[in-house]
């Protein structure tokens, strides 16, 4: 109930003298009290706000420098048909494929022969300008745990750890140490604070952190993945995990993948995001989890044309939950450089991923995907 009040014009005291005979019994009944009336006008009550939605970009595999691309473009010139639209969302992610260093020392835990005939690779990026190009793309959060970062010994990733840092970009899956490179990265949006964590299951010889060793995390003990999302669980309203793993070229999540993403759903992860095939991957269903198995490349210098169709993930966040992941087709050049697909070529790559994320569970409407309770 709202208790009625005239407004000072109405009073009695102000009317001449035996204007309204029994005035003051008028206003004592006008000011009882009555449901939501005034004299002024029916009271409105104030708007609900809308409860905040976060979107993510969700990208691939990052190559700003490939030795097999000569001269290398400046790193800046990598992302420029796709920085405006980056620069639409709250917060870019992205694996980063290669270390950002100088140090000359390659790593001697990789088969030397395997280098030799391309079966094999070391990776890095030399130019002083890689991580600010990455920042000025939108990337504010790396993905360090995965087979490349470790390729100039643990100097090379104390390099990257830091000019990742100094250009305002979050490092996740990689550390000084154990602790570190498993450690929750947080990022506050919009009032809500979602978390990452990166593993990677390709792991090459002594490039796993270890205690005070630097290196990356591995998912191979997945009680060790477990135990990293126990911690980071209350820390959290969202929490993303984002794994390196399964087979190269491969258009379907392996059996190992399909392990590591239910034993991350399981543990209490909100979105799973992977990388490493080069090639896209479905987005699939593990209950309400949203699972990009595979983001394919982003930034790519590669022959390959079905490793040049790839995507841009627009991943919407609500504190309740996912709830969509927008596949946005993209094409690489053949140097590398992604472009927004148009006509045909984003036709079928929609189809594609329609055809791949159904099979995974998922329900993909309009370029999107949904997952059900």
């Amino acid at each position: 109930m709202q208790r009625l009040s005239l407004p000072a014009r109405y009073s009695c005291a102000r009317l001449p003298a035996n204007t309204i005979p029994g005035c003051a019994f008028w206003v004592a009944l006008l000011t009882v009290s009555f449901p939501a009336l005034s004299l002024a006008g029916n009271p409105q009550s104030a708007p609900e706000t809308p409860a905040p939605v976060v979107r993510i970009a969700f990208v691939g595999d990052i190559l700003l420098e490939a030795p097999w691309r000569q001269p290398p473009l400046p790193p800046s010139q990598m992302f420029e048909d796709v920085r405006a639209f980056l620069a639409e969302f709250d917060l870019v992610v992205g694996n980063l494929e290669e270390p950002l260093t100088n140090h000359p020392t390659r790593t001697p835990h990789k088969n030397p022969d395997m280098v030799a005939a391309g079966r094999d690779f070391i990776f890095r990026a030399t130019s002083p300008e890689a991580a600010r190009a990455l920042r000025s793309a939108g990337i504010r959060v790396a993905a360090l745990a995965n087979n490349h970062t470790m390729d100039y010994t643990e100097r090379g990733l104390l390099d990257t750890l830091k000019q990742l840092t100094a250009a305002g970009i979050v490092p996740v899956g990689a550390g000084e140490n154990l602790r570190n490179a498993e450690q929750v990265q947080v990022v506050e949006l919009r009032g809500l604070r979602i978390g990452f964590l990166s593993f990677s299951d390709v792991v090459p010889r002594y490039y796993w952190a270890e205690g005070d060793r630097p290196g990356i995390a591995s998912s191979k003990y997945i009680g060790r993945v477990r135990a990293a999302i126990a911690r980071a669980r209350s820390q959290v309203d969202t929490l993303a995990i984002i794994f390196h793993w399964g087979e190269m070229f491969a258009s379907e999540p392996s059996p190992r993948q399909r392990e590591l993403a239910q034993a991350a759903q399981r543990a209490g992860a909100d979105l799973i995001l992977g990388a490493h095939p080069h090639v896209l991957q479905g987005v699939g269903c593990l209950g309400p989890v949203p699972v990009v198995y595979s983001a394919g490349n982003f930034v790519f210098a590669t022959r390959n044309p079905a490793a040049r169709r790839s995507a841009i993930f627009e991943i919407r966040i609500s504190r309740e939950k996912i709830e969509s992941v927008r596949v946005v087709p993209v094409l690489l050049d053949s140097q590398g450089r992604p472009h927004l697909a148009a006509g045909e070529e984003a036709r079928r790559i929609l189809t594609e991923m329609e055809q791949l994320s159904t099979q995974l569970g998922a329900r993909f409407v309009n370029h999107t995907a949904t997952c059900s309770p």
